[in-house]
């Protein structure tokens, strides 16, 4: 059976939470590559880390799934520099400009383009690059 693949992870503990998430809702759903990133993940980034594949009558579902519990988490977390509760996720695609370089990363991170998760404060406009420490 043809399964999509909607997301790959480095970290086993985020990926079962994710997938049990989404089957908790009834999607189809199962980690490829999970036993073999668990036992060594210094393989994961080879084989492009456990990706979470998805039956394709429910991919629409499980992305609308992972945007709203992405969106309900972000509420809860102040702005660092306003202190507002209203930061956004961006998602920057970078590609390579030559070939060797798309091809060092995919050896090293598993895909040739480079994606950089973003966040920014819809308040003041502060972007950062990782979410601060919750107390």
């Amino acid at each position: 059976m043809y399964f999509v693949e909607l997301r790959s992870f480095d970290n086993y503990i985020e990926a079962n939470i994710v997938l049990k998430m989404l089957q908790s809702f009834e999607v189809n759903c199962h980690l490829k590559d999970e036993n073999t990133v668990t036992i060594d993940p210094l393989l994961s980034p080879a084989i492009g880390g456990m990706k979470l594949m998805v039956h394709p009558a429910h991919v629409e579902k499980a992305w609308d799934l992972l945007e709203e519990a992405e969106e309900t988490y972000l509420k809860h977390i102040p702005c660092p520099i306003c202190k507002a509760h209203a930061l956004v996720t961006i998602s920057v695609t970078k590609e390579h400009k030559c070939k060797l370089a798309a091809l060092a990363s995919m050896l090293v991170n598993g895909h040739s383009v480079e994606i950089t998760k973003l966040y920014k404060c819809t308040a003041c406009g502060y972007d950062f690059k990782e979410l601060p420490q919750q107390k």
